[in-house]
C-alpha cells in the first residue's frame, strides 16, 4: 500500500507522513510536542496539512520521530478543537480530548523500524485449534503477579500453559484502546492502538512474537459494528454533528452504540487498514469480526474481498450468527462461528431430545468446509461471561439463556455427572467437523463454587472475583480435566481425518442415546461413539455400526477412562476388537462419554 494512502502517522526518516480524512474541516494543522504527556501550556509546533480533492488531509512534516506526542486542530464553522488521531498507533489514555481542552492526553507517533521477528507460518485452515482468552483477567489472580489487570507481558508468561494442553492459536478478546482500564474490550475508544493498561505497540509485537516462538498463532478480534458509546476517537470527528459525524451519520443504531457509516467507501477503507495494520504490523495469524450481522454484508464483503486478495493466507472469521453459508460464499470470510454447536449440545446434555440435537448440528453442510465452522460446544466468552451480577439476559429465571462455564450449567464441578459431561463436550468438539475453540477456564472446568456463581467476568462483582482461577486451574479437579482436553487435542493432531471435510454418520440409537459418526482421510479412519444416556454397556456389550470400516479397531480415546477422572476398566483400552461379520462391533460404552476409534486394514 502507498505511503500517500495510508492514514495515520508514518516516520519517513527524519520526517513523518500524517494524513486524516476530516472532508468538513476548514483547517487542519498537527501539534507536536514532545514529553510523556500532553501540556497544553506545554511547547507546541504546529505544521498545516493540504486538503486533497476527496476529502483527506496530509503533510510531510520535517523533525518528527518515534515517541512524539500529537493531535489534530480542526477549524470547522470558525471554532477549532483538538482532536486524537483516528487511526494514531499509539495513544496515552483512552481520555477525550474533544471535550476537555486540559486533557494530558496525546496520539503517538510510533516508529516504523524493523522488528526481530521469529520466523512462522500461519497454520493451513484445517489446522487451527484455538484456545479463547481475555487479556486482562487471564493473570492476577492465585498466581504470582496478583494484580487487578494483566498485561500483554503477564499473559505472555502463560504460553505454555496454553501449548501444554494441545492449542496452537490463541484468540484473544479485543486488544484495541477502550474506555477506562478495565473491559472485555468490545467498546473501542481507539481502533489503532492498543489498550494502554496492556501495553504498548513494542509490548503487542513481543506478545505476538513470543507467542509464534511458542508454536501459538495469534488470531485478534476487531470490532467494527459499533464504537465505544461515550469515549472514542470518531464521535462529531471534524465537527460534523449530524448522526455523531462522517463515521457514523446513516449508520443506524446497535445495541451497544451508533453503527459507523459502512455505506461510504472513506469508512470502509478506515477498517480494512485497520484490518491490514494487525497483519502488516502485528504478523497477526487471523481476525475474528464481532457481530458481523450489525453490518451491511454488501459493503462488509468490499473490505473482505480486498483482505483476502492482500491476505489469502491468513484465517478470516464472523462471528456471524446464526451461522450462514453466504457468509463464505458471497461475504469472503474463511469462516464463521457456530453458535448452534454450543446452545443445542447444552439442551442435549441435559437430556432435551439429545440424538435429534446432536444431529442437528454435528454436519458441516451446507457449507463446503469444515474449516468454514468454528465450534465452541463448552461455550465463547459471550455464552460464559456475565457483566450483569449473573442476570444476564435474564440468567436467574432462564436456564438456556443463562450465562455460565458448562460445568456449572449442568450441576457444578463437584457433581461427577457434569464433569463426565464436560469431558463429552470436549470431546465431541475435537472429533465433529469444525474448528474447534476453547474459551479460557472450561479446559479446567473453572467454575462455582470458588465464587457464589460460575461465570466469567474480568474482575469483582457482588459475587466475588470471576477472573481466571489459577488454583482452580491446578487442582485435582482441575487437573483432570486439563488431561483430557489434552490428550482430546492430541488424536485431533495425530489424525488428519479429525481436520478432514469427511463425516458420515453411521450408527443412530435413540433409545439408548447413543450415536457414531465416521471421519476418514486416505487410510486414516476414524470411529467416533457418543452416548448421551446414562447407561453403562460393559463386557463389550453394546454393539456399533463401523460404517464399513474393517478392523482391527484400536481405542484412541475414552473420555471416562480413570486418568480423566472416570474409572478403571470403563473404555476398551488394549482390547482386540473387531466386527462382526454385519459389520458392528461390540465395546464397552459407559455413560456419558466420548469413544474414538481408529480402524486398521
Amino acid at each position: 500500500m502507498l505511503l500517500e494512502e495510508r492514514i495515520g502517522a508514518h516516520p519517513t526518516g527524519n520526517d513523518c507522513f500524517f494524513r486524516v480524512w476530516a472532508p468538513n474541516a476548514e483547517q487542519v494543522r498537527v501539534r507536536l510536542q514532545q514529553g510523556d504527556l500532553w501540556r497544553p501550556l506545554g511547547e507546541i509546533r504546529d505544521a498545516d496539512l493540504h486538503r486533497a480533492a476527496n476529502g483527506y488531509w496530509s503533510g510531510l512534516v520535517a523533525d518528527v520521530g518515534p515517541g512524539t506526542l500529537y493531535r489534530y486542530e480542526i477549524t470547522y464553522a470558525g471554532n477549532t478543537s483538538e482532536r486524537l488521531d483516528p487511526a494514531a498507533r499509539d495513544v496515552v489514555s483512552s481520555a477525550l480530548t474533544r471535550d476537555d481542552s486540559n486533557s494530558s492526553n496525546a496520539s503517538i507517533v510510533v516508529g516504523q523500524q524493523p522488528y526481530p521477528w521469529e520466523p512462522f507460518e500461519t497454520p493451513s485452515f484445517e489446522n487451527f485449534l484455538i484456545y479463547q482468552l481475555h487479556i486482562g483477567s487471564f493473570a492476577g489472580r492465585n498466581d504470582h503477579f496478583n494484580k487487578p489487570i494483566a498485561t500483554f507481558a503477564d499473559v505472555e508468561s502463560k504460553f505454555d500453559y496454553v501449548k501444554s494442553l494441545g492449542f496452537n492459536a490463541i484468540q484473544p478478546l479485543p486488544v484495541q484502546e477502550f474506555a477506562f482500564d478495565r473491559s472485555w474490550g468490545y467498546n473501542p475508544a481507539a481502533f489503532f492502538a492498543p489498550e494502554s493498561a496492556y501495553g504498548s505497540p513494542s509490548d503487542l509485537k513481543h506478545f505476538v512474537n513470543t507467542a509464534h516462538s511458542k508454536g501459538l498463532a495469534v488470531i485478534f478480534d476487531v470490532v467494527y459494528n459499533h464504537a465505544g458509546p461515550g469515549d472514542n476517537v470518531l464521535w462529531q470527528f471534524d465537527g460534523h454533528h449530524n448522526d455523531g459525524g462522517i463515521y457514523f451519520e446513516g449508520g443506524g443504531m446497535t445495541p451497544w452504540g451508533r453503527g459507523p457509516a459502512w455505506w461510504k467507501w472513506e469508512v470502509q477503507d478506515y477498517f480494512y487498514q485497520n484490518a491490514r495494520m494487525y497483519f502488516e504490523e502485528y504478523h497477526a495469524d487471523g481476525l475474528r469480526f464481532d457481530a458481523t450481522t450489525l453490518i451491511n454484508g454488501n459493503y462488509l464483503r468490499n473490505v473482505l474481498w480486498r483482505l483476502r486478495q492482500d491476505f489469502p493466507e491468513k484465517y478470516l472469521i464472523a462471528e456471524h450468527l446464526p451461522a450462514h453459508p453466504w457468509i463464505i460464499s458471497a461475504g469472503n470470510f474463511n469462516a464463521t462461528w457456530h453458535a448452534a454447536a454450543h446452545h443445542e449440545c447444552q439442551r442435549a446434555l441435559v437430556g432435551d431430545m439429545p440424538i435429534d440435537r446432536l444431529l442437528g448440528v454435528l454436519g458441516r453442510e451446507p457449507f463446503e468446509h469444515s474449516w468454514n465452522l468454528v465450534n465452541y460446544v463448552m461455550g465463547s466468552h459471550d455464552d460464559v461471561g456475565d457483566p450483569h451480577n449473573g442476570d444476564a439476559e435474564d440468567g436467574h429465571r432462564n436456564w438456556d439463556r443463562r450465562h455460565r462455564y458448562l460445568v456449572d450449567l449442568l450441576g457444578g464441578r463437584h457433581n461427577s455427572w457434569a464433569r463426565a459431561k464436560c469431558r463429552l463436550a470436549w470431546a465431541l468438539n475435537v472429533a465433529m467437523p469444525g474448528t474447534p475453540m476453547c474459551f479460557m477456564g472450561n479446559e479446567c472446568m473453572l467454575a462455582s463454587p470458588h465464587v457464589a456463581w460460575g461465570y466469567w467476568h474480568d474482575g469483582v462483582d457482588q459475587w466475588g472475583d470471576h477472573r481466571f482461577d489459577w488454583n482452580t486451574a491446578g487442582d485435582a479437579l482441575g487437573l483432570e480435566m486439563r488431561r483430557l482436553v489434552a490428550a482430546a487435542n492430541g488424536v485431533r493432531w495425530d489424525n488428519p481425518a479429525l481436520r478432514s471435510d469427511d463425516f458420515r454418520i453411521v450408527h443412530v440409537d435413540r433409545d439408548n442415546r447413543v450415536l457414531a459418526f465416521t471421519r476418514e482421510f486416505y487410510d486414516n479412519r476414524l470411529l467416533v461413539i457418543v452416548n448421551m444416556g446414562d447407561h453403562n454397556f460393559s463386557d463389550q456389550s453394546y454393539e456399533v455400526a463401523t460404517g464399513g470400516l474393517s478392523g482391527p479397531f484400536t481405542e484412541l480415546l475414552c473420555t471416562q477412562d480413570k486418568q480423566f477422572g472416570g474409572w478403571p476398566g470403563a473404555g476398551n483400552s488394549g482390547a482386540d476388537l473387531s466386527p462382526s461379520a454385519e459389520g458392528r462391533l461390540g465395546i464397552n460404552l459407559p455413560q456419558w462419554s466420548v469413544l474414538v476409534f481408529q480402524a486398521g486394514g
